[in-house]
């Protein structure tokens, strides 16, 4: 067995800020952690929410999966991890509060892999991916993702026509994607006006429409006029909607938003599991592959609005977000015989 694992924080001088955690059980189960950026600064022990929640749900799995007959589904899992944050909210005297405002809420998306007697069992929740074999990849895509990163894409020139600086023209788009198109215009400094957001919300929610025809208008006009701040926190963990996704926030993540999926063991012999901080995948196993795929990504596209559309940048001094890789070989290459 050889494992490989990498993590470092959007901003690499503040290591500590990572949001993004491991879990590291050699054959029995592995994770990949993404905690949810916070939204308003909400602390918890002195770390933002989304550290606060990684770092629950990791010692929660450590010690499930650590018992001496880690028999857990997958959905036994999640209850678990949701009952592990539920105790946090109590602990902080959270608890009416979080379930008023979803905002307030410890999030954390979990790529789970456990590894069964005759079984490979992959457990999703949220957006960070698994990639087995080299080939086999499993995600939960967000059409939600989708709507806010076409959002600061098109909002992306119309700022660019206003600033030249590019650390501002990153502050502002990501300001749209946050607080959407209707907030007022004088959080923008004097550097959008009015017309300039009517603008880019028509141009955003037009554009929404034609590539996502499935999801209906007035949920995308919702999502792009109130941004991720004021419209995206209703769809978390609701199944009665498109736009519904699944996250580890300390209430019910119904069972149909959850990915589970199983392989016959004896066919598996890598399994990568990275955070949506990569935004290419490694052509190879290993932390070089993947490290050399995600340097040509930010040449690429740095700013995340042509080729890697995303609601965030990376700047000159922070990426866009988290990035981390834990890679396993199960079983090595057959060793070439000698001529």
């Amino acid at each position: 067995m050889l494992i490989e694992a990498f993590s470092e924080a959007k901003d690499p001088s503040r290591p500590h800020t990572n949001e993004d955690r491991l879990v590291i059980l050699p054959g029995r189960a592995y994770a990949v952690i993404d905690g949810v950026t916070d939204r308003l600064g909400t602390r918890y022990h002195g770390m933002l929410s989304g550290q606060y929640a990684a770092l629950i749900v990791q010692g929660a799995l450590e010690r499930m999966l650590s018992a001496p007959d880690p028999s857990h589904d997958g959905p036994a899992i999640v209850r678990e991890l949701t009952r592990a944050i539920e105790a946090a909210y109590m602990a902080h005297g959270m608890g009416e509060k979080v379930r008023e405002d979803w905002n307030l809420r410890l999030s954390a998306a979990l790529a789970l892999v456990l590894v069964r007697d005759r079984t490979l069992d992959v457990i999703l929740v949220g957006d960070s991916g698994v990639r087995l074999n080299g080939t086999t990849v499993l995600r939960m895509e967000k059409d939600l993702d989708l709507i806010t990163s076409t959002l600061r894409r098109q909002a992306w020139p119309v700022i660019g026509a206003k600033v030249r600086d590019r650390m501002v023209q990153e502050q502002l788009s990501r300001r749209i994607t946050w607080h959407g198109t209707r907030q007022a215009a004088d959080a923008f400094e004097g550097l959008l006006g009015p017309e300039d957001l009517a603008r880019i919300e028509q141009s955003a929610i037009q554009a929404n429409v034609r590539d996502l025809p499935h999801v209906p208008a007035p949920l995308i006009e919702h999502l792009v006029t109130g941004g991720i701040v004021n419209a995206q926190g209703r769809y978390q963990n609701d199944a009665s909607t498109v736009l519904g996704y699944p996250c580890l926030d300390g209430f019910p993540v119904p069972e149909s938003l959850i990915r589970i999926e199983s392989f016959p063991i004896e066919t598996i012999d890598t399994i990568e599991i990275y955070s949506d901080g990569y935004f290419r995948l490694g052509e190879g196993f290993g932390v070089a592959s993947w490290e050399t795929a995600f340097a040509e990504a930010e040449r690429e596209d740095p700013s995340k609005v042509i080729l890697y559309p995303s609601p965030k940048g990376s700047t000159e001094s922070a990426w866009a977000d988290d990035r981390t890789y834990l890679g396993v070989r199960l079983r090595q290459a057959p060793l070439a015989k000698a001529p």
